[in-house]
C-alpha cells in the first residue's frame, strides 16, 4: 500500500504493510522516503542487531497470541519381545502463551527536509529507528526496562540459586565457572553470554591453568555475537546491558537460549500525521501543522518467554 493512498482524516492514519507482500512505500514529493528494501526488512534488521534476539528462538506470530504446548510428562520407551503386549503412555503438557506486545518510534520531519527526501535520508532512518527498537528490546528483554511490558526477563526472572555474586571464587573466570555449573546441574548447556562492553578488559586477563585466555575476539567475517567467546560460548556485548546495586557494577546474563522464546508479528506499522501534537518530556508541546512538520511513527510487535528459568544464570556485581 502506498502512503499516499491512506485515508488522511484522522490525526494519525494508519498503514499496514504485511510482509513479504510490501509492494512500495512511496512519498508523492522527494521520491523515495523508506524504500521497499528498509522498510520489509525491519524485523530482521533488528532480529539481527540485538543480542538477546540473536541467541533466542524465534516463532512466527499470525495473531497477538500464540500458544506453544511444551511437553511435561508421560513418555517411555520399552523393550518389547515379539509376543508381548506394547505398553500405552499418556503423555502430559503445558501451555507456554506469547502475547505480542507493541513498540513503537515517532520520527518527526521538518516538511522541508522531506520534499528533498532521497536514500541518504532514508538511510538516517534505517540506523536511527531500527536502533532505537534494537537498543529498547534488547533492555526489556535482558530486565533493564522499568516500564517492560512482560512478566519475565534474564535477569529478574534468573533464580537465587544460578545467581554467583562477583568475588564469590578466586576470579571473575571461577565466578562465570560456578554460574555456568548451576545451569549444568539442572540439565542444560549455556549457549550464549551476554554483558556490557565495560568487563572486556577483566575477560582479556582471564587465564585457565595452562594459563591460556578463556576468552578470545575472532576479528573475521561474522556477526558480534561469534566474534568474542568465553571458553568457547559465544558472548554478545551491549551498553544496555545497565550497571545494577551500589556500588554499581554490571551482570553477565547467561542461559540456554533455545529455552528463551521470542515471538515475531510480521508486518510492519507505519502511521503518518501532520496534524499531531507531540509531547517529548518536560519539553513544550510540538504542534507538527503550526510547526510545518510531518511525524512517522513505526511499530513492531514482540512476544517473549522462558521456557524454564532454570536454564537462566548470572554473575551480579563486576566492575
Amino acid at each position: 500500500m502506498a502512503l499516499q493512498d491512506c485515508d488522511w482524516n484522522e490525526a494519525f492514519d494508519h498503514c499496514t504493510v504485511d510482509q513479504p507482500n510490501l509492494n512500495e512505500n512511496v512519498m508523492a514529493q522527494g521520491e523515495y522516503f523508506v524504500p521497499v528494501e528498509i522498510a520489509s526488512e525491519v524485523n530482521q534488521l533488528i532480529r539481527d542487531g540485538g543480542c538477546v534476539e540473536g541467541f533466542a528462538r524465534h516463532f512466527p506470530m499470525r495473531r497477538l497470541s500464540l500458544m506453544l504446548r511444551k511437553f511435561a510428562t508421560g513418555v517411555d520407551g520399552y523393550w518389547v519381545g515379539g509376543q508381548c503386549v506394547k505398553e500405552k503412555d499418556a503423555p502430559t503438557f503445558e501451555a507456554i502463551t506469547l502475547t505480542a506486545e507493541k513498540m513503537a518510534v515517532i520520527v518527526p520531519f521538518e516538511d522541508q527536509l522531506l520534499e528533498d527526501a532521497d536514500v541518504a535520508l532514508a538511510q538516517l532512518v534505517q540506523t536511527d529507528v531500527t536502533g532505537a527498537f534494537i537498543e529498547a528490546i534488547d533492555r526489556t528483554f535482558m530486565g533493564y526496562e522499568a516500564t517492560s511490558p512482560f512478566g519475565q526477563s534474564l535477569s529478574g526472572s534468573t533464580p537465587a540459586a544460578h545467581t554467583i555474586p562477583s568475588g564469590t571464587e578466586v576470579d571473575l573466570a571461577g565466578d562465570m565457572s560456578a554460574a555456568i555449573s548451576e545451569v549444568e546441574k539442572d540439565g542444560f548447556e549455556v549457549t550464549g553470554m551476554i554483558a556490557n562492553p565495560a568487563i572486556k578488559h577483566i575477560l582479556r586477563n582471564l587465564r585457565d591453568l595452562q594459563n591460556r585466555p578463556i576468552y578470545t575476539e575472532n576479528l573475521g567475517d561474522c556477526t558480534p555475537r561469534q566474534r568474542y567467546c568465553v571458553w568457547g560460548i559465544p558472548i554478545c556485548f551491549t551498553r544496555q546491558a545497565a550497571a545494577q546495586s551500589s556500588p554499581a557494577g554490571y551482570e553477565i546474563l547467561m542461559a540456554y537460549f533455545p529455552y528463551v522464546f521470542v515471538g515475531d508479528r510480521s508486518g510492519l506499522t507505519i502511521a503518518v500525521s501532520n496534524q499531531a501534537t507531540l509531547t517529548s518530556g518536560s519539553l513544550d508541546n510540538i504542534n507538527l501543522f503550526e510547526q510545518d512538520m510531518t511525524a512517522y511513527r513505526f511499530v513492531v510487535r514482540k512476544a517473549f518467554a522462558i521456557k524454564d528459568v532454570n536454564a537462566l544464570a548470572k554473575v551480579t556485581g563486576v566492575a
